[in-house]
């Protein structure tokens, strides 16, 4: 046998050449569809992000008067407490008198 019996035609290595070649295409193709929807989750989520970073500043900018105002209203809340545990006091108190004026009323009468 001669060596040109076991060497494979051009044409052999053109089609198994070819054949490799395809599959390395449709892999590269693959992975470029996969790439671009990375790309594409990638964006949103880039988006999704400056969206949110626009709403805490939003927010921030907002509380600050939010928290002013809840504290000027826990202060009111203080003094208003401070208000009607002086007049719960004053009632007790009128009540003892009206209770003692009752009792030397009927001591009296």
């Amino acid at each position: 046998m001669s060596n040109a019996a076991h060497k494979p035609s051009l044409h052999a290595i053109q089609e198994q050449l070819s054949a490799v070649l395809e599959e390395r295409v449709t892999e590269l193709m693959s992975h470029l569809k996969s790439s671009q929807s990375l790309a594409r989750q990638i964006a949103r989520t880039d988006e999704e992000i400056e969206r949110h970073r626009v709403l805490s500043e939003r927010l921030a900018t907002e509380l600050g008067p939010l928290r002013a105002e809840a504290s000027r209203l826990a202060a009111e809340t203080h003094a208003l407490q401070a208000q009607f545990d002086d007049v719960a006091g004053s009632v007790a108190r009128l009540k003892e008198i009206r209770e003692e004026l009752r009792i030397l009323g009927l001591a009296q009468g």
